[in-house]
């Protein structure tokens, strides 16, 4: 599937509890965080051979291994993103719901967003 598939497929209300447990800030943010996914549902994806790619890593600070997508597979125009299909490795334990809240939140804090998210993006960061 697409990211664009994964925003699809859930209702920014069924997510949002999982973008609250991983960026903690995003608690107060709601209407700045419901204004991306909406935004993200409306651009239209531009297609890419590339991949965001869900795998085991290691934090590398800690060591300590999690389930994740490298940075810079966010790393690109919103509309680009969208266009990326999300792969998982077998062992990769998340939900698709964990999966697309990460993909919002990585797509929102790395991803080039359009110039109308800019006000919310400067209260995000």
């Amino acid at each position: 599937m697409t990211l664009q598939q994964y925003f699809q497929a859930y209702e920014f209300n069924e997510i949002y509890p999982y973008i609250g447990l991983m960026y903690p800030k995003a608690r107060q943010l709601r209407a700045e965080f419901q204004n991306a996914y909406n935004i993200l549902l409306e651009l239209t994806p531009i297609s890419s051979k590339k991949y965001i790619h869900y795998q085991l890593m290691a934090d590398p600070d800690s060591n300590e291994m999690f389930f994740g997508a490298d940075d810079s597979n966010f790393n690109g125009p919103w509309e680009v993103l969208l266009g990326k299909e999300v792969r998982k490795d077998g062992k990769v334990s998340l939900t698709n719901e964990e999966i697309t809240a990460n993909c919002l939140l990585n797509t929102i804090l790395i991803g080039r967003h359009p110039k109308s998210f800019d006000k919310d993006f400067a209260r995000i960061r």
